[in-house]
């Protein structure tokens, strides 16, 4: 007769063994709950959490001699930024935790949004979404496998954007529920936009890469000058000169580049030349975050309207003026076509309507099942 304690090792080995093969068996749940009704697919999970530890690796004050590939350090580490309206500053982990949580209330509030409005999304649009994920999987596939992202899951993430994009259509465009007017559209075009017309001369020769020497950019600042005067007798005014501009182009970016030992063919320097619109988004792009000015638009205010200026932008010169967009022969309906402007005036409010309603939705999030994606197993390695 075995003992009691023979016996019950035996269960024991038995229940262990049963265990085992069950967690063979056993696969990673396929949501981490809902909301709104929405399920929230835990590839999507994983990919917005992704997402938000980029977000605070970049925001995070590190140690030294740590990398924001490091994920145990990123998370320990203070981040600070803008969520929402709100600075925050917080762990690295609680961070990512809000970042997440807000995405996934977006993505869930315009799932839900995009059925009611009835919305659908063309053919056009679907072949776009599936070469962009083709596109993110080839260059991070690897990677998005090592934390558990699909390609599916990419492309579910690309569609919520497009639907997005849809319901801001449905909402504020020509036919949707909340037009925005013509009347809307010139003040904003006044008010926020700049018409520029531009020819740009490089301070980089791009055939060694190489910066301009001191003595290479007095030469650029002449052939500039020389520019400047040449388009101020040519374009007087403030009409649109864009066929002036093109052909200064095509005469001193080449002029530009032989001066730093380089050639451009005139058929690269029409690029160089430039008459457009700049919404608000562009223009961030020459703001100096120190001291609150802006290399572009500063210089321009401080100029008589059509009156061409040279302006440093570090890696070019620009020999360049400013029109009133309506002078241009355009019409308001031209400029909201051409460059998106329904999307440059109106996707904050949109997106801000998104972030406010999934947050009022009701959440039934499993936290045991969230707790198993903790940030923590991040790879950023593969």
């Amino acid at each position: 007769m075995r003992s009691i304690k023979t016996k019950g090792f035996s269960l024991i080995l038995a229940g262990s063994m049963l265990l085992a093969l069950a967690g063979c068996n056993m696969s990673a749940p396929s949501t981490v709950g809902n909301i709104g009704g929405v399920e929230i697919p835990s590839g999507l999970y994983l990919l917005m959490q992704y997402n938000a530890y980029n977000t605070a690796a970049s925001n995070a004050t590190l140690p030294e001699g740590k990398k924001s590939s490091d994920v145990s350090a990123v998370l320990k580490a203070e981040c600070t930024g803008t969520i929402g309206d709100e600075e925050v500053t917080a762990t690295g982990a609680e961070y990512i935790q809000k970042l997440t949580d807000r995405s996934v209330e977006y993505y869930a509030a315009v799932e839900k949004t995009f059925a009611e409005l009835g919305g659908e999304l063309d053919a056009d649009t679907l072949d776009s979404v599936t070469t962009n994920a083709d596109s993110m999987w080839e260059s991070n596939g690897k990677l998005y496998e090592a934390n558990g992202i699909g390609r599916s899951t990419v492309e579910n993430y690309l569609l919520n954007a497009q639907k997005a994009k849809k319901i801001l259509e449905m909402t504020y465009g020509e036919n949707g529920t909340t037009p925005v007017t013509e009347s809307e559209y010139k003040n904003y075009i006044a008010d926020n936009c700049y018409y520029i017309e531009s020819v740009q001369l490089p301070l980089i020769n791009y055939t060694s890469y190489t910066a301009a020497t001191e003595e290479q950019k007095a030469a650029i600042e002449e052939i500039a000058e020389t520019c400047r005067k040449d388009l101020s007798e040519k374009t007087l005014g403030e009409g649109a000169a864009a066929s002036q501009v093109y052909t200064a182009a095509m005469t001193y970016a080449p002029q530009a580049m032989q001066a730093m030992g380089g050639t451009m063919e005139s058929s690269q320097a029409v690029y160089y030349g430039a008459s457009q619109l700049f919404t608000p988004s562009a223009l961030s792009g020459y703001a100096n975050s120190e001291d609150g000015t802006n290399k572009l638009t500063d210089p321009l205010d401080a100029a008589q309207p059509g009156e061409w200026i040279t302006i440093d932008l570090g890696s070019s010169i620009l020999v360049a003026r400013r029109l009133d967009p309506l002078s241009t022969g355009a019409s308001v309906s031209d400029l909201v076509k051409g460059y998106d402007l329904l999307t440059a005036m109106k996707s904050s409010d949109m997106q801000n309507e998104m972030y406010a309603a999934g947050a009022a939705l009701e959440h039934n999030l499993d936290a045991s099942v969230i707790k198993t994606y903790a940030a923590s197993k991040i790879k950023k390695n593969v």
